[in-house]
């Protein structure tokens, strides 16, 4: 079998010490362990493959929790831990990152969070071995996450299924949207200055029309955003949006490569509003003057 997993998966028990830090101290008092308590979430494998828009298939992990309950998106906010997947596919079978829906954002200005509330499913695209197709594959499927209320708890889970190969049309959970491409439309530059990087979003008003527009950045390990977790809020100036995006790059911090600078555009406030995936590296950016 093979592995495919977030990158995040070892950020959720390694980096616990450093996510614990960044609850409000009433989630510390709070925390019980596993063992304690009744687990709020119920994490299944769908049993056949979905079929995605574009024809494409993938792997479903549906996560369901108690009322009031949320867990995390990839990046959590100012509190909290990443929801990670990793999945195991038989032999000669290849997997894409999980695709997690987009976020909802929780929390108050004092302490946002991005993350999901009720169910949401986790894609795993999955691609065949060139020749006949079984009609199921045996697939092993292991998750962990933090899931809070008014106290946070770490949970984890592992399944062993039977999954069906005859695809079948794909229903999100809740009607969430998943990130969309960026359209071309959004132009991209770089202002810099001594100290100082701002990554600029321009694009025409008419091309995203759900209000508002603002940016989710992800969780990059040497990308710190200047003004936190966001969100971000683009300004609309006749017919044009603008996000200034100020940023810095410790590049000491990169352990998975160069860092990137990633994260999401949302449309409008509903969870079935489109979201589009933001991924660049800063030396791809064409620089203007200030």
């Amino acid at each position: 079998m093979s592995w495919w997993k977030l990158p995040c998966i070892r950020a959720v028990y390694a980096g616990l010490g450093i996510v614990l830090l960044g609850l409000p101290a009433a989630a510390l008092r709070e925390q019980t362990p596993p063992s304690r308590m009744a687990e709020p979430v119920k994490m299944e494998v769908l049993s056949a493959l979905a079929r995605m828009s574009d024809g494409s298939d993938a792997l479903v992990v549906r996560f369901t929790m108690e009322p009031q309950w949320h867990m995390y998106w990839s990046n959590p906010g100012d509190s909290g831990a990443a929801t990670c997947v990793t999945a195991a596919l038989p032999r000669g079978w290849t997997g894409g990152a999980p695709r997690l829906p987009r976020p909802q954002i929780l929390g108050s200005a004092d302490e946002r969070n991005y993350g999901y509330e009720r169910t949401f499913d986790v894609l795993v695209p999955v691609v065949a071995p060139v020749g006949s197709e079984p009609p199921s594959i045996s697939v092993r499927v292991h998750a962990d996450w933090m899931v809070c209320k008014d106290r946070c708890q770490v949970g984890k889970a592992s399944v062993s299924v039977e999954v069906s190969t005859e695809a079948v049309p794909y229903s999100p959970a809740l009607h969430r949207s998943y990130p969309l491409k960026l359209p071309p439309c959004v132009r991209t530059q770089m202002e810099e200055s001594p100290g100082e990087r701002v990554l600029l979003l321009t694009f025409a008003s008419a091309a995203i029309p759900q209000r508002p527009v603002r940016f989710v950045p992800d969780a990059v390990a040497g990308v710190e955003w200047v003004g936190g977790t966001g969100p971000f809020s683009a300004v609309e100036r006749g017919r044009e949006m603008t996000l200034r995006l100020p940023f810095r790059v410790n590049a000491r911090d990169a352990v998975d490569g160069p860092p990137r600078l990633r994260g999401l555009l949302l449309s409008g406030d509903r969870e079935g509003d489109p979201a589009y995936q933001f991924d660049v590296l800063p030396s791809d950016v064409a620089t203007v003057g200030r």
